[in-house]
């Protein structure tokens, strides 16, 4: 699970906007929010909500996240990541972006039993004026055994990389000298082979995200019926899911048609002839469409970073949807969803401690601050109505 995230000068981020999602010890005992492996004594919580404005800034966190992951992850093989773009000021557009995260997983020990553990991953990547960043500045990854940071390896540019000796890697080595300047150290080592770091980069690559591109991502058509066609246990999930939100379908399932092509059909109750996915509702075929990346994080204990989760979902599915990885019997192996909405109606279904309010300052830089930080912000009370009432901030501002 993620513990937080720090980030500035990345797109409408312009100073340093950080996340902290873990749970206040005085906070009472809720199902949404579990034990972290590494630290008993801290929890986080399974579901994090951003809400704010258009044009807030809430994209934009996202993104940072899933970019922060997947550079430590597959840089390596995809040097050019140009999605980190800094804040278009003058002062700011050569200015090094800043990242850094905080996570936990399970390592094999030296008896290669599994062994939990608290990492922190930073990064400071290099601008020039084409925007595109040209190398690392500085990157560390340390551990917390104890609660005590030790460093597993720390690199600065045009300097030596140290590598901690329970990596059993001379200073010398080769490999270190092939790091290519523009991409992750965790990334290239991996690939190399070298200690734990192949185990680092396959746990950061499992998320999930539809932050991809300009607007949110979701499978085609033809992917997702391949993936449903592929696995009997997806569409016996999806189908149990959509009987609960769509009165009146009983199951979904992958059909081949005479003409050779294979499409997705819906059972509905009083209907003799099953119903194509493009016949559907727009919310059936938006969750038949992002389903199996939930079910892949849930799956694997992970986490999802979604943006715009209730486009075209009523409320009610919304927070269903949020309810499965809330609910201990429906996330028994603690994954977590990071995502933002619009509908304000899912607030009263939440705590505090999972709601993240993002907002631009007269400069157009964006701010996030968690609803646990505002004075006076009751318990148990209406989430949305507190929220509309101006208190918490970021409310969107006409005329």
């Amino acid at each position: 699970m993620i513990y937080g995230f720090r980030v500035n000068n990345f797109r409408s981020i312009r100073e340093v906007a950080e996340l902290d999602f873990r749970v206040p010890g005085t906070t009472p005992e809720r199902s949404c929010f579990r034990r972290s492996l590494s630290r008993p004594d801290v929890r986080l919580p399974t579901v994090v909500v951003l809400v704010g404005p258009n044009g807030s800034g809430k994209t934009a966190l996202l993104r940072a996240m899933a970019e922060t992951l997947r550079f430590a992850a597959s840089s390596y093989d995809h040097p050019i990541i140009s999605e980190f773009v800094p804040f278009l000021a003058p002062e700011t557009m050569t200015a090094p972006t800043r990242v850094e995260m905080d996570f936990d997983t399970q390592l094999p020990d030296s008896n290669d039993h599994a062994s939990p553990v608290r990492y922190t991953v930073e990064f400071e990547r290099e601008q020039h004026d084409s925007l595109c960043p040209t190398k690392v500045e500085y990157e560390a990854l340390h551990s917390f055994p104890k609660g005590r940071p030790r460093r597993i390896f720390e690199r600065r540019s045009e300097r030596p990389i140290y590598v901690a000796k329970q990596m059993e890697v001379r200073p010398r080595d080769d490999r270190l000298n092939s790091i290519p300047p523009y991409s992750s150290a965790i990334s290239a080592l991996a690939k190399m082979g070298v200690g734990f770091f192949p185990t680092i980069a396959a746990h950061l690559e499992k998320f999930q995200t539809n932050v991809v591109g300009a607007d949110p991502w979701r499978p085609d058509t033809e992917m997702i019926t391949r993936w449903y066609r592929d696995n009997e246990s997806l569409v016996d999930q999806v189908s149990n899911k959509l009987s609960r939100f769509d009165l009146g379908i009983v199951r979904m399932e992958p059909l081949r048609f005479p003409d050779g092509t294979w499409h997705l059909t819906f059972s509905h109750r009083g209907l003799n002839i099953p119903v194509v996915l493009p016949n559907e509702s727009s919310g059936t075929r938006h969750l038949v469409h992002m389903f199996p990346q939930l079910q892949l994080v849930l799956g694997w204990g992970h986490c999802g970073i979604m943006d715009a989760l209730d486009s075209e979902f009523h409320t009610e599915l919304v927070t269903e949807v949020l309810d499965w990885f809330r609910r201990k019997e429906t996330n028994p192996d603690d994954a977590q969803l990071i995502c933002s909405l619009h509908n304000l109606s899912v607030l009263d279904g939440l705590e505090k401690e999972e709601v993240f309010i993002v907002q631009k300052d007269q400069g157009g830089a964006t701010r996030v601050h968690g609803a646990l930080d505002v004075a006076g912000l009751r318990r148990g009370g209406n989430l949305q109505k507190q929220y509309r009432s101006g208190v918490m901030g970021g409310m969107p501002t006409f005329g």
